[in-house]
């Protein structure tokens, strides 16, 4: 049985809105030179996710799904996900985040009961083929729009059409039928591993500490994460290590081989080449384009 975790710890860390408005708009164009464009990640908020560039793999909860321009992705809370594409394709979306607290009524009323209080039963992948879907397009743009421009009287528009969303999510629900997305995986058991990964990838993590530490055999493990991630654990730790030690090279003047040491790599050779197959450059060259493009 895999130890649990606080679920605290598992939890993305950057904000989506505040706590008086607890929505965001985000926007994301992702690197083409890398097959993952979007890191295994999880949230407590709901996710309404447009593809604006290109398409890509969705990877929620152990399931995979072809996403591309004009399609709408409902990432419910506390789903584990991640985003892929080929190398050299573009992708890009823009997301409205937001806490569910942030639709409930004060008191329940009949519309806290009837549509507020149950998880929505809704597909996760919408594509623009029906006038409930264009509605629910239309509705998005609109939250952007004012999320960005910010007119009178913004956060009271953006709640109304967020409302105006939510209704075409609910007929949605009640046209397909269709029920919640479980994956049929170990998702909260993969989460705990991802977590304990990202706390501790500076110290040794070969397969048989990590099975150990979560009393699994190694092969169960491994399979475990790879059902649900598509991604292979030894995989996830070495694209965990490197993505860290890109906040080193950017803002240290460390050595190479230091900053190798300080993210878990206790080779520099094997360092170098992981490095440069994640971002198709060697860590120095990665470090002078990085600086030369932040002083222009």
């Amino acid at each position: 049985m895999v130890r649990k975790m606080n679920q605290d710890q598992l939890k993305e860390l950057e904000p989506h809105g505040s706590a008086l408005f607890p929505l965001r708009v985000h926007e994301f164009i992702s690197d083409p030179t890398v097959a993952e464009r979007v890191a295994l990640h999880w949230h407590p908020e709901c996710e309404l996710l447009v593809v604006t560039v290109g398409a890509a793999l969705l990877h929620l909860n152990g399931a995979s799904y072809q996403i591309k321009k004009g399609d709408i992705a409902i990432i419910q809370p506390d789903q584990l996900h991640a985003m892929t594409a080929e190398v050299g394709a573009p992708f890009g979306f823009f997301a409205v985040v937001f806490d569910p607290v942030f639709l409930q009524s004060a008191v329940p009323d009949s519309i806290q009961q009837q549509y507020l209080a149950e998880p929505l039963r809704v597909p996760t992948l919408l594509p623009l083929t029906s006038h409930l879907t264009a509605d629910l397009y239309q509705n998005l743009l609109n939250i952007r729009a004012l999320y960005y421009q910010q007119p009178a009287a913004f956060m009271l528009q953006i709640k109304g059409y967020l409302f105006l969303a939510w209704a075409n999510l609910v007929q949605l629900a009640d046209h397909t039928h269709s029920q919640p997305l479980t994956g049929g995986v170990a998702v909260d058991e993969t989460k705990a591993v991802i977590a304990y990964i990202q706390q501790h990838y500076s110290q040794p993590l070969t397969l048989t500490i990590l099975a150990s530490h979560f009393n699994l055999s190694k092969s169960h493990l491994c399979r475990m994460f790879k059902q649900t991630t598509k991604m292979a654990l030894t995989d996830y730790i070495n694209a965990t290590r490197i993505g860290q030690s890109t906040i080193l090279l950017q803002n240290t003047d460390d050595a190479i081989g230091t900053i190798a040491g300080l993210v878990g790599f206790n080779n520099i050779s094997y360092f170098n080449k992981i490095f440069q197959r994640r971002m198709r450059l060697t860590p120095s060259a990665y470090r002078q384009t990085i600086r030369s493009t932040t002083e222009n």
